[in-house]
């Protein structure tokens, strides 16, 4: 029993001390990378030494004690001293301290409750990766009291480990690796109990841009985008994307439904989680151009160039052209005029570059002076020799000459007007449309078909009888059209004639047509149909030929070719006289014979045509009668005496016949 109330008395006598003395509460502390000073007042308790621990069973092997001197002036200064390196002196709150007053010295009162400095000269040598990942901090005090030495404590509740062993003997607390998991945003550290020191993740990064203008898609490239899209913001130009993914976690973001149709920079803006980029990406959206004109190097002008990525704000495009600028007049999304002044020395395959906002095209292409262009022709005329082609850069007439597919001959223009636009040169009529370039200062113009109207000419004549070939040839043909070709006859033939594919043939110089002529007499006009053109020339049929005649009772046969077979149509001048025809056919016609028509030239035409021939028709000489008159002749007599007559007269005719068509045939190939 009186060792019981003896021990009862220890523990509330120890207990009263304790609680009579108070934890130190330093006026100040000064912490020095190599000494820790507490000062306080002269009448207040103050360490004696700190029992470092991994825990509340393990001990650190380090001692910690306190020179605190003789007081003076009120107060009492007390120095750490310990036997290990500054940057060997961490613990846990598990760790002790023991304190003095002037009532005596208490110990293993927990650290939790001590006063000691916050780390100092902290530094983080980097920012996480939203991946995760390691970071080095440097400082001093770093561990020197905390909850866990191996877990730093965060605003977000996020375990950041601290790598290495403690225990080891050049493990250095000055000098800690900190493992982040994965994350984005801000959060505050906590190394001791008290001071918070801030750190992010690193900003977003954009590492490139491509963009993909037929999907209307844009795919950006970089790292610490995260993964949660909710907390990712993107800016085109001060505009907010929202259609946009992320495809792969931290490093790739792609925006859809991204449609951009103008050149020059596009500032782009990734924030995650309110960290933003240290500095927008700016992507360059070069213009391209397609083509470009030409201008006068004697006249300047405008140049206009065409293509894409252009730029509505005329202010942000530069044009240069060889050395010399070209003064914007005027920039669409697709379409930069510009200014360039005259040059006489001119120049061709100039570089030509374009700039929008500082963004360059990355094109090829060149700028050549005076590189003539024709664009069209002025109406010619079916009698018109000159031709007046239309276009720009026709240069001075010593510097420029016309070439003819086809012609060997190159030929100079005679005029030239002083906006080099018009140029007039004299034309002969070709088989074909010519085509047409225009050569200034060795540079070629496209070429440009002249549209010579379509001119024909007739080169025989048909026969009456029969359907027979009308030869035709085409001058200024459309020489790479097989169109088919079909023709009209006046008013007097109702049908559409087809015509022959046109062709050129031996010894003509012109392509010719052949069409099927129906019988017929006169003088006609025929209209060749070829594509949109029409073109008129007259024909005759050939003209009638007389090659005998015969005399019966006063009837006179005439016996010939190309008569026709309207007696209306046979005009007979004849002693005179114009005797009525009594019968025709192609081949002969009768009228009655006078006795006063004797010795008279016959002529004839046929529907206006007149004959190549005539012939006079010669009254017999009578036979003189014998004394004795001769037996009267028999009808049989009579009838074998017209047969012989008759005879002869058809072999005559037949002779006369052959002789004529060897005549008209030779008359065509002409």
């Amino acid at each position: 029993m009186k060792k019981v109330i003896y021990f009862i008395f220890i523990f509330l006598f120890l207990k009263t001390v304790v609680q009579s003395i108070r934890a130190p509460n330093p006026e100040s502390i000064n912490a020095t990378p190599t000494n820790i000073t507490y000062r306080f007042k002269e009448s207040e308790s103050y360490y004696a030494s700190w029992t470092m621990k991994y825990n509340s069973t393990t001990l650190i092997d380090a001692q910690v004690s306190f020179d605190c001197g003789t007081p003076s002036g009120g107060f009492r200064n007390c120095s750490l001293i310990t036997n290990k390196p500054m940057s060997r002196l961490f613990g846990t709150t598990s760790s002790t301290f023991c304190a003095i007053d002037s009532t005596g010295q208490v110990c293993f009162i927990s650290m939790s409750n001590a006063k000691i400095p916050s780390p100092i000269n902290v530094k983080f040598n980097s920012k996480p990766s939203t991946k995760g990942g390691n970071v080095i901090v440097t400082g001093n005090y770093l561990r020197l009291i905390t909850q866990q030495l191996n877990i730093i404590q965060s605003s977000t509740n996020a375990t950041i480990k601290v790598i290495g062993n403690f225990e080891d003997p050049t493990f250095n607390c000055n000098n800690l690796t900190l493992s982040f998991p994965p994350g984005s945003g801000k959060m505050d550290l906590m190394f001791d109990l008290i001071k918070k020191f801030e750190i992010s993740y690193a900003s977003p990064i954009i590492n490139s841009i491509n963009y993909d203008a037929n999907n209307s898609k844009i795919s950006i490239y970089g790292d610490n985008f995260f993964t949660q899209k909710q907390l990712v913001n993107i800016h085109f130009n001060s505009v907010s994307q929202d259609t946009f993914s992320i495809i792969q976690n931290d490093t790739l973001i792609q925006v859809d439904k991204f449609i951009q149709d103008t050149g020059g920079p596009m500032k782009i803006q990734i924030s995650v989680n309110n960290i933003s980029m240290d500095s927008p990406y700016s992507y360059c959206f070069p213009p391209i151009p397609s083509s470009i004109n030409s201008i006068s190097n004697h006249i300047g002008g405008i140049v206009i160039i065409k293509g894409s990525y252009f730029n509505d704000d005329s202010e942000s495009v530069k044009v240069t052209i060889g050395d010399d600028d070209c003064k914007v007049l005027n920039s669409t999304i697709n379409e930069i005029q510009c200014k360039l002044s005259p040059n006489e020395i001119g120049g061709s395959n100039l570089n030509v570059k374009i700039s929008i906002g500082g963004c360059i095209d990355n094109s090829n292409l060149t700028f050549t002076y005076g590189k003539p262009t024709l664009y069209s022709h002025m109406q010619i005329k079916s009698d018109d020799t000159t031709v007046t082609l239309v276009g720009i850069n026709f240069g001075l007439i010593n510097e420029t000459i016309i070439k003819i597919e086809g012609l060997n001959d190159n030929i100079i223009p005679f005029s030239i007007n002083n906006d080099e636009t018009q140029l007039i040169f004299n034309l002969q009529k070709l088989k074909c449309k010519p085509i047409v370039t225009i050569i200034h200062n060795n540079i070629s113009s496209n070429s440009i078909t002249i549209k010579t109207p379509l001119s024909i000419t007739s080169l025989n004549s048909p026969f009456v009888s029969n359907t027979s070939s009308l030869n035709i040839n085409l001058i200024n043909y459309d020489c790479t059209n097989t169109a088919k070709i079909t023709s009209i006859i006046d008013n007097s033939f109702k049908n559409e004639i087809i015509c022959s594919k046109a062709s050129i043939q031996q010894n003509s110089e012109y392509y010719s047509t052949i069409c099927q002529i129906p019988p017929g007499t006169g003088k006609h006009s025929i209209q060749i149909k070829y594509q949109s053109e029409n073109s008129t020339t007259q024909f005759s049929y050939m003209p009638p030929s007389i090659t005998s005649f015969e005399i019966s009772n006063m009837i006179v046969t005439i016996y010939g070719y190309n008569f026709g077979m309207e007696i209306s149509k046979l005009k007979v001048n004849f002693s005179g006289r114009n005797p009525n025809i009594q019968t025709i056919n192609d081949n002969k016609f009768t009228f009655t014979l006078l006795e006063s028509d004797y010795n008279s030239p016959l002529n004839i035409t046929v529907d206006g045509i007149e004959s190549q021939s005539s012939i006079q028709i010669i009254k017999p000489t009578p036979t003189p009668s014998l004394i004795t008159p001769s037996p009267t002749q028999t009808p049989v007599e009579k009838t074998e005496n017209s047969a012989i007559s008759l005879g002869l007269n058809k072999k005559l005719i037949l002779f006369i016949s052959i002789f004529h068509l060897f005549y008209i045939n030779n008359l065509n190939k002409k």
